[in-house]
This record gives C-alpha cells, sequence and structure tokens, in this order.
C-alpha cells in the first residue's frame, strides 16, 4: 500500500459559520493540532474524513477546524440580498435561521416565501421561514434535525413553490462559503 502523496489535501466542505481551514506545517501531528486547539483529536478526525489516514499528514494539507460552540453567526449576502437586509443563525436546539428581508412580494416574481437550507454530504433539510414582524421585516424558522457543525451548508433562498425538491431554492439570498 503507497501512502505518498503528491499534493496535499483539503476538504470538500468546511463552512465559515462554524470553523476555521487551518494548513499544516512541517511536522505537525494531528494529536499536536487538536492538543492546539484544544480538542479531542477524535472529533478532529471526524471532521476531515478527506485525511484516510490520521498519522500520515502532509504539509499543506488543509484541515477543517470546528470554531468553540457559539450561540450564532451571521451567514454572507449574496449578489441576490436585498440591500439593508442580513441572517444570522443559531444553535440552541437544532438550527434556528432569521433573516431581516423585505415581503417577499417585493422581490418582483411570484416567490410565495423564504426558506433555509441545512445541507450536509448525504441529506437536506429546510424550515418555510415565517414572518413574525412585519417593521422591520423579519422571517424566522428552525431545522431541528440538524446542528451547526463545519460539513453544514446553509442558504436562505426565496422559493416559487410550496413542496421543494432540492437546495439551494429559486433565489439565493445568503450562503456561506
Amino acid at each position: 500500500m503507497n501512502l505518498r502523496v503528491s499534493e496535499p489535501r483539503k476538504p470538500e466542505r468546511c463552512y465559515s459559520h462554524s470553523a476555521i481551514k487551518y494548513t499544516v506545517k512541517p511536522g505537525e501531528t494531528m494529536y499536536e493540532i487538536a492538543s492546539n486547539f484544544t480538542m479531542d483529536v477524535r472529533d478532529l478526525m471526524r471532521y476531515n474524513r478527506h485525511i484516510p489516514n490520521p498519522r500520515f499528514l502532509v504539509t499543506g494539507d488543509v484541515l477543517c477546524i470546528p470554531k468553540p460552540w457559539r450561540l450564532c453567526s451571521f451567514l454572507p449576502p449574496t449578489k441576490n440580498t436585498p440591500k439593508n437586509s442580513y441572517a444570522l443563525v443559531s444553535s440552541l436546539s437544532g438550527i434556528t435561521c432569521m433573516a431581516s428581508l423585505p415581503p417577499v412580494e417585493e422581490l418582483g416574481e411570484e416567490y410565495i416565501g423564504y426558506f433555509c437550507y441545512a445541507v450536509s454530504e448525504y441529506d437536506y433539510e429546510y424550515v418555510k421561514l415565517s414572518n413574525i414582524s412585519k417593521t422591520p421585516s423579519i422571517w424566522i424558522g428552525t431545522i431541528s434535525s440538524k446542528s451547526l457543525e463545519p460539513n453544514i451548508k446553509l442558504i436562505i433562498s426565496a422559493d416559487r413553490e410550496k413542496e421543494l425538491s432540492e437546495p439551494p431554492g429559486d433565489f439565493i439570498l445568503f450562503e456561506n462559503t
């Protein structure tokens, strides 16, 4: 079995709402990196499945390091995001998405609502956001079956259909990178 790796490896998913990307320096070990970030090496291995043998790191490998638990995080806007809008997510019991967005009718097309998607490697969940305040216009929803983890991509979009088939929705407004 050949363990030689010519190119540094990078995670397929490592989203900024709950993780940082760390580049391995010469001579570092998975245990040493976990220790430096005050975390269990098994957790570090769980978030870095692109490294098949944790005893063999390559200088330049990129690791996904979970951030310390946070109550909430802002989602970056896309070019479609209406002016003066923002979105944040929290993780107390599942993932709660909250956004300050104009009434959905103001988007100028036949959109029926705002949706928040939590997308993992194998599946996704979504929730239709409910309008809880008119001035300012605040929308909120909770996906109870997921939690904020580095491998979860979050998207808030406006959609045209009541029954959605797949993310990311019709008109992406916020998306973590």
